[in-house]
């Protein structure tokens, strides 16, 4: 990791002509912060295949594993895999740290606007690394130290609220752009980074409930009544855009590798319900003509079975494929979430909105529908359909193994339970986050035990349980980290609460 980080500023700045980052070059280098953010660093998708695609994806049931050499859907931690994924984020969150020095109080060209905008991107880039590890670098990120030691995720969160608090209250009122060079999301409009940051304080506060409730409820409600508002129409949604030829659409990109389908928890849930965004999400299996998802942590025995192979199960549409992987926007945070965090803090009786839990529920699935194109849904909100139990059509083995009862038992139309009203927002949440937010779906999965989820069909970590869908608790920290950056790794270890194992709960993790 020093390698990522020591002298990162020398090596970006030309000592012959440039002092002071500003403007345009500023605009640039937040382009890189961007794309290396979400680990998208090149035209191969860089580390978001690494983290995403192969643990997210699997562990949130987005997808399913169909490339037999791969064993993260059996719950193995690949070591090579987490290291390549780490590397690429860090190559971000550097980038950000040379931005945020330059705009800050302390340097040669104060820039509160751009430097607000940048603490976003912080909060929003560094939200899911810390969810899937627990303590990671943070405050000495680009220090240029040796040994860059880890920071506690409790302080992690509350730098969170501090600098998400500080940058929309700078952003507050502010019109016009920044970064309007290099934004790759909004095109630097403030007003929509105001939106943004207000809603990430909502994702946080709704993350850490269980954890510290009280807090929780303040950041909540502050977030909720803050100036300029939250992303609660797709009018607002954080997309980002394509910067051909040297970063695409990851999703496209990995699409066409044959690596994945549509995971039996997808089936279930979209085919129990009727959901009209089915085939806006996958399109119908190349040799049946059926909508199909297969079980996760099949073996590579199980993935020889044609029942499991590629051609007789879903991939994404095309939208999501090479095709249209110079063009199609990256989904990064949507309307449909907010409201269900809404819904979620309204069960709580948080004072966040004068709608109700229902309504508020029924706006995000009706965000969710509108932002997938789809119209007529009114029959969806009050339906009594319930997840379906997932067949397989396999003729390798006359009982197939595969084959089990529905997903949950929940319809889609509000419960009158809190039981019920609590699972039924994180499994519509969980269907709104697709495809692009399975780090979010995953962390919300841990935190909340919804949606239910599947068994895995099979297990090779000694430190997880096939037959418990959240027996990972968080990625194990990468290898590398104990030979270049030990003390780095000591202090992680010291402040994670458990040994560094995938069944170490996080601190917000109850």
């Amino acid at each position: 990791m020093p390698s990522c980080t020591k002298k990162f500023e020398d090596l970006n700045t030309d000592k012959t002509k440039i002092e002071v980052l500003k403007g345009k070059q500023l605009d640039k280098l937040f382009t890189t912060a961007e794309y290396a953010g979400i680990t998208n660093t090149d035209q191969w998708a860089g580390g978001y295949q690494l983290l995403q695609s192969l643990y997210t994806d699997e562990q949130a049931q987005f997808f399913s594993c169909t490339q037999k050499n791969f064993p993260s859907d059996r719950n193995a931690m690949v070591g090579r895999w987490i290291d390549g994924g780490w590397g690429a984020f860090l190559s971000g969150a550097t980038t950000l740290d040379v931005i945020l020095k330059n705009t800050g109080p302390t340097s040669l060209a104060p820039d509160p606007e751009r430097e607000a905008v940048a603490k976003i991107w912080k909060a929003y880039i560094y939200i899911p690394m810390t969810d899937l590890f627990g303590p990671i670098p943070y405050t000495e990120v680009g220090s240029g130290k040796d040994a860059i030691l880890y920071d506690s995720q409790d302080a992690i969160y509350a730098d969170f609220f501090k600098i998400l608090t500080e940058a929309t209250a700078t952003l507050n009122g502010k019109t016009g752009q920044v970064f309007a060079d290099g934004d790759v999301i909004y095109g630097g409009e403030m007003s929509k980074w105001l939106k943004l940051g207000n809603s990430l304080r909502l994702r946080c506060a709704i993350r850490v409930s269980k954890k510290i409730p009280d807090v929780a409820k303040v950041e909540a409600e502050a977030a909720a009544a803050a100036p300029g508002g939250m992303i609660t129409t797709n009018a607002d949604n954080a997309f980002m855009k394509t910067s051909p030829p040297n970063y695409l659409n990851p999703l496209g990109v990995i699409s066409d590798w044959g690596e994945f389908r549509m995971s039996a928890a997808m089936e279930s849930v979209l085919k129990g319900y009727a959901d009209p965004r089915m085939p806006k999400f996958f399109e119908p299996a190349v040799k049946t003509g059926l909508f199909k998802g297969i079980r996760n942590g099949l073996t590579i025995e199980q993935m020889a079975d044609d029942a499991n192979s590629n051609d007789y199960n879903s991939n994404v549409v095309s939208r999501f494929r090479n095709a249209e992987m110079t063009t199609e926007p990256f989904g990064l945070m949507v309307a449909a979430e907010t409201w269900f965090n809404l819904a979620e803090a309204k069960v709580n009786n948080w004072n966040v909105s004068p709608l109700s839990a229902k309504e508020c529920y029924e706006n995000g699935i009706t965000a969710s529908m509108q932002q997938w194109g789809v119209t007529n849904f009114a029959g969806y909100l009050s339906s009594t359909n319930k997840p379906a139990p997932y067949t397989s059509p396999s003729v390798l083995q006359p009982n197939p193994p595969y084959n089990i009862g529905p997903m949950s038992d929940i319809p889609v139309a509000f419960g009158t339970t809190e039981a019920v009203q609590r699972e039924q927002i994180a499994t519509q949440k969980w269907l709104a986050l697709y495809p692009y937010s399975s780090p979010e779906a995953w962390a919300e999965s841990r935190r909340t035990g919804f949606p239910k989820l599947y068994p895995r069909m099979n297990n090779e970590n000694p430190d997880a349980d096939k037959n418990d869908p959240r027996s990972i608790k968080r990625l194990v920290y990468p290898p590398s980290e104990q030979i270049i950056n030990a003390p780095g790794y000591v202090s992680g270890t010291e402040k994670l609460g458990g040994p560094d194992k995938t069944s170490t709960k996080l601190w917000w993790n109850l």
